[in-house]
């Protein structure tokens, strides 16, 4: 491998390969190859930084050179590190309101949600007309009722999460908080509904 001055600085900043750390200590110990790669000038600079790094070493004791870091790298540290920061901030803001959107406890309204995903209705009485099987969720502090296209009359406590669907020509409303917690009846959300609210 011919020596160069890119390897030396290399070496000397401790990044060089194991391959040309090898090369630069034969080249080390072999003056007369040195001389002739190098100008007498390059050749003198190189040699006593390379033998400073090395006396270094040896008056500390310690087997690793000490590598100076460069102040590029540095830079690029704090800019990692704001960039974390910020990342860690903007998380913790949408969490928090994010969080607020999902709570039960946030709206007025009631959430239906069918096959074609859930719908938010504001009002305190609702008539609805569906297919398939619901989930109700009355994310309000006060009791608001239902009734069904066929007269059934429901009313949903507030706070609560309900599940719905027809059998038989009837409707069978049930409270979550009734249901084995091991199954995920979400799973089971499918058809449509129509919500039309009143006022009474």
């Amino acid at each position: 491998m011919e020596i160069n001055p890119e390897i030396l600085e290399r070496y000397n900043n401790g990044t060089a390969t194991v391959a040309e750390n090898a090369a630069v200590e034969l080249w080390l110990e072999n003056d007369d190859q040195a001389e002739s790669t190098l100008m007498a000038d390059e050749l003198q600079e190189m040699r006593s930084e390379v033998w400073s790094n090395i006396q270094n070493i040896t008056q500390n004791g310690n087997e690793v050179i000490s590598r100076s870091v460069p102040k590029i790298s540095r830079l690029y540290t704090k800019v990692a590190a704001a960039a974390v920061l910020l990342f860690l901030f903007s998380a913790g803001i949408y969490h928090k309101f994010n969080s607020a959107l999902l709570d039960h406890t946030t709206s007025e309204g009631v959430v239906f949600t069918s096959g074609k995903g859930p719908m938010e209705v504001l009002g305190n009485h609702f008539r609805i007309e569906f297919s398939g099987y619901l989930q109700i969720i009355n994310k309000s502090h006060e009791p608001k009722s239902i009734e069904c296209t066929n007269g059934e009359k429901y009313t949903l406590a507030p706070g609560e999460t309900y599940y719905m669907e027809t059998i038989a020509g009837r409707n069978y409303l049930i409270a979550e908080e009734t249901l084995s917690p091991e199954d995920n009846y979400v799973r089971f959300v499918t058809g449509d509904v129509e919500v039309f609210t009143e006022t009474i």
